[in-house]
This record gives C-alpha cells, structure tokens and sequence, in this order.
C-alpha cells in the first residue's frame, strides 16, 4: 500500500490567504464603523427636525394669535391712532378722457 502523500501548503501562499482574510476583515470592520456613524449622524438629523417641527408649530401658533382681527384692531387704535369711518366711502367716477388729459 502507498502512504498517502501529504501536500504542504507553501508560506507564501499562507501569507498571501492571511493578507487577503485580514483586508477582507478590515474592509468589513470599516463599513460596520460607516453605517454606525450614518445611524448617529441620522439621529442627529432626525432630532433637529423634530425641534424644527415643534419652532414652526410654535410660530405659527403666534401668527394666528397675532392675525386675530381683535388684535389688530386694538393695536390699530392705540398705538397708530387709526379708527373706522363713520362715513360711507364716496364713490368717484373717472372718465378715461379724463385720465389722457392728465398725461399731456
């Protein structure tokens, strides 16, 4: 019976799985580190959206609170000393001739 011949495995092809595995391993660890952070930076992202979310609710509560017409009103009288006509608008009538005699 013939021994069985055992095949040696050459330190260069060794050293050359061993580089493979260990950049393969690398590359692997760095897309892991990459998504990690894009999470973090998308939860940051994600939080300034809701506190800009809750700014514009806010805003836009003052804007409606602002707009009410008794507000206007109020500050209309007091401050700009602008009050309602007791009198109806006059209606004027304007003639187009009239209009042309002007730009000469």
């Amino acid at each position: 019976m013939k021994k069985a011949a055992r095949k040696r495995i050459s330190l260069f092809n060794l050293m050359v799985a061993l580089l493979i595995m260990a950049a393969v391993t690398v590359f692997f660890v760095n897309n892991i580190i990459s998504v990690n952070n894009l999470v973090l930076d998308n939860s940051n992202i994600q939080s300034e959206i809701s506190k800009s979310i809750s700014m514009n609710n806010g805003l836009q509560t003052e804007i409606e609170r602002l707009s009410n017409f008794d507000n206007i009103k109020v500050t209309a009288i007091d401050k700009l000393n602008l009050s309602f006509s007791k009198n109806r608008p006059k209606k004027i009538d304007i003639l187009k001739s009239d209009i042309y005699n002007l730009n000469d």
